[in-house]
């Protein structure tokens, strides 16, 4: 998997050229924080081999970090209030650290919070690692200030940033990073990791293998999705209702299948390229802003109505 991203790395790795800052972009699910995670615990092998040795101390504590519960990772700093607030995930591994978003953003006081850890020398291993997964979860001031510390980034720390959406983080930051692209998976890819051979899930999944499980354990929102793109007036109704009673993140899954299939839809029909536009648009806006209570019963039956017109 990614096999033209690890030989890149792993010569990066020999020719010691490893850059203070690598941002790995591309679709969600695809194995880039896999990669990123693995590449973290080659830069930290104490045998200096890559892929990494697994048998040395500082392998010991990366393995252990994958395998231990996320609450027992939790590191946090007391504010003179008395009030905690969480900083980033660290095991027994000294020199790694990772951070990730409190309630779906990391804020300013997590980055102030790494600042702290790369004021430390090494400890275990020759060098530091700071992952940063998703990387575009950091809020505007978060971003300004990592953007400091990766203009003059320590000599014995690496940053290692992971993005799904490329365009949500900074210019600034971007351009401090050197920039590794991951394709998505193909087909094949997706049947050989996870052993889905569904066609219909393997076409939807978008080479993702986060969504080809999801997609695996929630066939039932495939169905209401393909009901309320193609079904009757009566049929949109359940549907609507049923989808009004969901959770945030099926709510989410639910629009991008709408999403996925209308365009699969338009390559069929391009004809009707000016009519399907503004439908698709739509629903992108309604996934940008789902959090803030969007009736989807209502959307539903818009989306009915535009598509009643497109056949016409």
């Amino acid at each position: 998997m990614h096999e033209r991203v690890s030989t890149f790395l792993e010569r990066m790795y020999r020719l010691k050229r490893v850059p203070q800052a690598l941002l790995f972009y591309g679709k969600e699910g695809i194995g880039k924080k896999t990669m990123a995670f693995d590449f973290s615990k080659a830069l930290l092998c104490i045998k200096g081999t890559f892929p990494a040795c697994n048998t040395c101390p500082s392998c010991h504590y990366m393995n252990q970090f994958n395998q231990m519960p996320v609450e027992q990772l939790r590191v946090y700093s007391d504010k003179e209030t008395g009030k905690k607030v969480f900083l980033y995930l660290q095991g027994e591994h000294p020199d790694f650290i990772y951070l990730q978003p409190e309630k779906d953003e990391i804020k300013i006081d997590q980055v102030r919070g790494v600042r702290d850890f790369l004021n430390l020398k090494p400890a275990l291993s020759q060098k530091k690692v700071v992952l940063i997964a998703p990387a575009e979860s950091m809020n505007p001031y978060s971003q300004n200030a990592l953007l400091k510390t990766l203009e003059e980034p320590p000599q014995d720390t690496h940053f290692i940033l992971v993005a799904n959406n490329l365009n949500n983080l900074l210019s600034t930051v971007r351009s401090r990073c050197y920039l590794i692209e991951f394709k998505e998976l193909s087909k094949e890819d997706i049947k050989k990791i996870t052993g889905i051979k569904d066609e219909e899930i393997l076409e939807l999944c978008e080479g993702s293998i986060t969504k080809a499980n999801q997609l695996l354990q929630k066939t039932h929102i495939i169905k209401l999705a393909r009901v309320a793109l193609f079904g009757s007036p009566l049929e949109l109704y359940n549907v609507s209702t049923q989808v009004e009673k969901m959770e945030y993140e099926d709510q989410k899954l639910f629009l991008q299948l709408l999403e996925i299939m209308l365009h699969k839809k338009l390559l069929q029909d391009k004809e009707k390229w000016e009519f399907y536009e503004p439908i698709i648009d739509r629903i992108a806006f309604v996934l940008d802003n789902l959090k803030r209570g969007i009736r989807l019963s209502l959307f539903l039956f818009y989306l009915n109505t535009s598509l009643t017109e497109v056949k016409k």
